[in-house]
C-alpha cells in the first residue's frame, strides 16, 4: 500500500471513494474534494483524517486545493437525471480536475462498465461497443452517457498535459457502506421483486472495498498517457 502518500480523493463521500479515502488516509495525506451537502459524511471523513475541501468540481474553481498531489483519484459522480447539469459535473469537472492535478505521477478515473452497448451474456473487453447501458433500464438516464463523456474528457486531458492516466471501469462494488448485494438482500428482506436479466440469468462481478484498495497500487502503476483503459 502507498504511505507517506498525498493523495487526492475526488468523490470522497460516494460508496467506493469514501472507504477508500478513510483507508488511504492511515498512511497518507489523504485530501477530499466534494460539495459535501452531508455534513454528517464531511465529519465522518475529517474524523478519519481526511482533509476536506468543498468545491464544485463543475465549477472549475479549485483554488482552495493544493496542485502537488503524488496521486489523484477521481470518483466523483453526479445523478441529478439534469443533462447539464451532469455534463458538466461529470465530463466538465473531471478535465478541471485533470488539469488541476497536471502535475500528479499518476491520475486514477473511475469509470463504469455501464458505457458497454447491453449485449446479452456476450463477455465485455475493453474494446467491445459503447452505448447507452442504462437506457434499457429506465433509471439514472443520464448516467452511461456521462461515463463515456467523461472518459472521452480524461483521455483528452492524459494526452494534453502529459499526466499518466488509468480508467478503470467498475461493475459491481460492495462492502460495509452497501453496494449490489446489499440492495438484493434488503428487496428480499422487504419481499420485494428483484430485476433480472430478460435473459437469465444476470451476471455480475462483485468487487470489496478491501480488495478495490488493494489493487490502487498496481491501477496506478499501469496509468499511462495516452490513457490505460481497463474493466
Amino acid at each position: 500500500m502507498f504511505r507517506g502518500e498525498k493523495i487526492l480523493v475526488a468523490g470522497p463521500t460516494g460508496q467506493v471513494g469514501g472507504p477508500l479515502a478513510m483507508a488511504l488516509a492511515r498512511e497518507n495525506e489523504v485530501w477530499g474534494v466534494a460539495r459535501f451537502g452531508d455534513a454528517r459524511a464531511k465529519a465522518r471523513l475529517e474524523a478519519a483524517g481526511v482533509r476536506c475541501v468543498v468545491a464544485d468540481l463543475a465549477s472549475g474553481d479549485l483554488a482552495k486545493l493544493p496542485d502537488d498531489f503524488s496521486y489523484a483519484l477521481n470518483f466523483s459522480v453526479a445523478k441529478t437525471h439534469d443533462w447539464d447539469r451532469d455534463l458538466a459535473a461529470n465530463a466538465e469537472g473531471t478535465g478541471f480536475l485533470m488539469h488541476h492535478c497536471r502535475r500528479a505521477r499518476a491520475f486514477l478515473h473511475c469509470s463504469s462498465t455501464a458505457v458497454y452497448a447491453p449485449n446479452g451474456h456476450e463477455r465485455l473487453r475493453e474494446t467491445s461497443p459503447l452505448g447507452d447501458n442504462h437506457a434499457a433500464f429506465g433509471f439514472l438516464p443520464t448516467y452511461s452517457i456521462c461515463k463515456i463523456a467523461a472518459e472521452g474528457i480524461a483521455r483528452f486531458a492524459a494526452r494534453q498535459f502529459g499526466l499518466p492516466t488509468l480508467i478503470a471501469r467498475l461493475n459491481v462494488p460492495y462492502g460495509d457502506s452497501g453496494g449490489w448485494p446489499a440492495v438484493h438482500l434488503e428487496l428480499l428482506r422487504a419481499g420485494k421483486p428483484i430485476a433480472v436479466h430478460e435473459n437469465a440469468p444476470s451476471l455480475f462481478n462483485p468487487i470489496h472495498e478491501d480488495d478495490l484498495l488493494a489493487g490502487l497500487p498496481r491501477l496506478l502503476a499501469a496509468a499511462s498517457a495516452p490513457a490505460t483503459i481497463v474493466n
